[in-house]
């Protein structure tokens, strides 16, 4: 998981509804004075590939989307560019600016103040794209955000480099100890002993710790775990697992959480739970 830097269920089939608030050498010069024949001239160094445009194609789950599937997105390079953009629904969203390592850890800016990138996917240089980034905007429902200057923040996207999961056999006996909204782990901006977790067990009883209401679990046991919530009476309250790649090329799942204010919480928000 990578870190924070300023400038910036399941799926149809999974989905529930919740009712949480949420070298070099130094050779001797040569003995002999004679010139060394033409045949034996250096090699001329090899030259670096040519620059491309670069892009990978995301899934973006915004707080005020309402279906299960997201909206198309985009993360593109233009030859020779360090710095790059996301793009929701064809429209410019956030610029990305890779460290000079190249690990995937991003500044994002543009329309959100914040954002967070969090693993990669399998490179094509010279940039390493985010598997997911979550975009933060100013908005007095977020959290303080100490790396905006305490600035209230609120998760406005999670964009994935994935698609949405319909296998359900996937998530069973799957763990999620890592959960991001408004930018920030468990969504606090204090650093927590305790964190928030998520697990569905191999029998498909799904339990949900937020540390932000209470140290113990909410036990939702099947079939309510693993309805499909697409209907009426949803009220935009779910989770939805993504599947994307690290540059080892180890699959993961990302769970990303969605809630809304007819869902019966304060706020609308998105927010993402991390296998890692």
């Amino acid at each position: 998981m990578r870190s924070i830097k300023t400038a910036a269920m399941v799926a149809p089939a999974l989905a529930v509804m919740l009712s949480l608030a949420a070298c070099g050498g130094n050779d001797s010069p040569p003995t002999s004075t004679a010139s060394a024949p033409n045949s034996a001239s250096a090699p001329e160094p090899a030259s670096a590939p040519p620059a491309v445009n670069q892009s990978q194609v995301f899934t973006a789950v915004r707080d005020t989307d309402s279906g299960l599937d997201g909206v198309p997105a985009e993360v593109s390079f233009a030859a020779g560019s360090t710095t790059g953009k996301l793009s929701i629904n064809s429209a410019d969203y956030a610029t990305l600016t890779p460290d000079a390592a190249n690990d995937g850890n991003m500044t994002v800016g543009g329309t959100p103040t914040l954002g967070v990138t969090l693993g990669v996917i399998p490179p094509q240089q010279p940039v390493l794209f985010p598997g997911i980034i979550q975009a933060c905007e100013p908005d007095a429902t977020g959290a303080p955000n100490p790396a905006a200057g305490n600035t209230p923040l609120k998760s406005k996207v999670v964009a994935i480099a994935g698609l949405p999961i319909k296998n359900v056999a996937l998530l069973l006996g799957t763990s999620f100890p890592t959960y991001y909204e408004n930018c920030l782990r468990d969504g606090l901006p204090t650093p927590q002993t305790q964190h928030s977790k998520l697990t569905v067990d191999g029998n498909a009883i799904l339990s949900i710790t937020d540390v932000r209401n209470s140290p113990n679990p909410v036990v939702i046991p099947p079939p309510a775990s693993l309805l499909e919530t697409q209907e009426a009476g949803n009220a935009g309250d779910w989770l939805i697992p993504f599947l994307y790649i690290t540059a080892d090329g180890t699959r993961h799942i990302a769970v990303v959480q969605h809630g809304t204010v007819a869902g019966g919480h304060d706020h609308n928000f998105v927010g993402v739970w991390l296998d890692q």
